[in-house]
């Protein structure tokens, strides 16, 4: 998935990466999504998806007290919204992750797994890249 040319930076938020700071990244978030358009269903699903990926960065990357996220809201002319989740943690690509076998009982699953395995259900695309000493993780989502 590549960002459209003609995209438009709305928001940057940057916060220490602990569990704390979740709601100020969601409700900063979700307000630019709500004024761009995006139905309840869909910001729904975008919280989750963000919930999900800061959740897993603070409980695995965060590596010292200093460690801050960094996220970027932005939109293109075709009604795409994207999230861009940035940490200075340890290298992680979260798309490398086996799918889960969801058809298998709870018992017979491994823990963990399954927020990389929703988010890219509920989102639009996905991508991973690794720059500059940074994971830098994108979500698209669509208006509809």
């Amino acid at each position: 998935m590549r960002m459209a040319e003609n995209v438009h930076t709305l928001c940057s938020i940057e916060l220490p990466a602990v569990l704390e700071s979740l709601p100020g990244f969601v409700a900063g978030i979700t307000r630019y999504a709500r004024e761009a358009g995006f139905s309840e269903h869909r910001l729904g699903a975008m919280e989750l998806a963000m919930e999900e990926a800061i959740v897993n960065i603070v409980k695995y990357s965060s590596t010292s007290p200093e460690s801050v996220i960094t996220i970027t809201c932005a939109t293109d002319d075709k009604e795409a919204f994207y999230i861009t989740i940035i940490d200075n943690g340890p290298p992680f690509d979260p798309l490398k992750k086996d799918t889960p076998d969801t058809s298998a009982g709870i018992d017979d699953r491994p823990i963990g797994g399954l927020g990389i395995f929703f988010i890219k259900e509920m989102t639009d695309g996905v991508t991973y890249a690794r720059e500059a000493g940074r994971n830098i993780l994108t979500i698209k989502m669509k208006k509809q």
